[in-house]
């Protein structure tokens, strides 16, 4: 190759590296930055939601566990502790869900099919807006809002970001990633917001490990019946939305029980 050629060759090469420093680190560093940022948002969300998950009693929610203790020692429907969504379907325990969403439910199983109702999906939303401090589109809303769903279901088995991490990118690109680029295909195609929304999602898959260990706390302190009123009380929405992720109320309580973390199987380990 000619000295000239390689010079040429050289001084684009150069450009490029040039241009690629002065147009593309400063776009990763902020990337990083922002990355950061929401990971401080995340430990501190973490928080918050294991303050409200352990949060105690107010006078009122004192109050309704006594009248819903009372009713079930009164009610001849309510003859074991398998009927505990019984006495949640006393009028007492409907009015207080119904101060809290607005909404009228004939008895506790209405609610739980009710899940995830109206105002729980707009709780989901206003968290995902937080933790990107930008308002995201309806219809992209609608895509992240649907997927954390299915993220929480997953997750009631103990799976993480990480455990399996190979199952959960396959779920994140199948149900977050795949739809928000087919609805921006004509448009900007990917975008970093993209994946700010796919971090998010790795953050708050561990929501559902938070609140299993409140509501495990409360039942091993309290018993069967009243450690699951309690939960009820405090978590009416989170509580009846695990709740709607298990076939009955007897499944539901054992898992309740058992520790959220499993130990992992030689398949688990090696799908990583």
């Amino acid at each position: 190759m000619k000295k000239p050629t390689c010079l040429i060759i050289s001084i684009i090469c150069l450009v490029i590296l040039v241009l690629g420093i002065i147009f593309v680190l400063p776009w990763l560093v902020e990337l990083f930055q922002d990355f950061r940022q929401m990971a401080d948002q995340q430990r501190e969300y973490a928080n918050t939601l294991r303050e409200y998950a352990n949060a105690p009693f107010t006078e009122e929610q004192e109050k309704l566990l006594s009248q819903l203790l009372e009713y079930s020692g009164e009610s001849t429907e309510v003859e074991n502790s398998s009927d505990i969504e019984v006495v949640l379907s006393s009028e007492h325990y409907l009015s207080y869900l119904k101060a809290r969403d607005g909404q009228d439910y004939t008895d506790y199983p209405a609610y739980i099919a009710a899940m995830p109702t109206d105002h729980h999906r707009s709780v989901v939303r206003s968290r995902l807006n937080q933790f990107l401090e930008s308002e995201v589109n309806e219809k992209e809303q609608v895509i992240w809002v649907d997927s954390y769903y299915i993220f929480r279901e997953w997750s009631k088995t103990g799976k993480s970001m990480s455990t399996p991490g190979k199952e959960f990118r396959e779920l994140l690109d199948k149900h977050l990633m795949e739809p928000l680029v087919a609805l921006n295909s004509e448009n900007e195609g990917f975008s970093t917001q993209f994946v700010k929304m796919g971090l998010v999602s790795s953050f708050m898959v561990d929501d559902t490990s938070i609140f299993h260990a409140a509501w495990q706390t409360r039942m091993l302190v309290y018993g069967d019946l009243e450690g699951y009123l309690r939960c009820a009380i405090t978590t009416p929405d989170e509580f009846a939305l695990m709740r709607s992720y298990f076939p009955d109320e007897d499944t539901f309580k054992k898992w309740l029980k058992e520790p959220f973390r499993k130990d992992e199987t030689k398949e688990e380990k090696e799908s990583k």
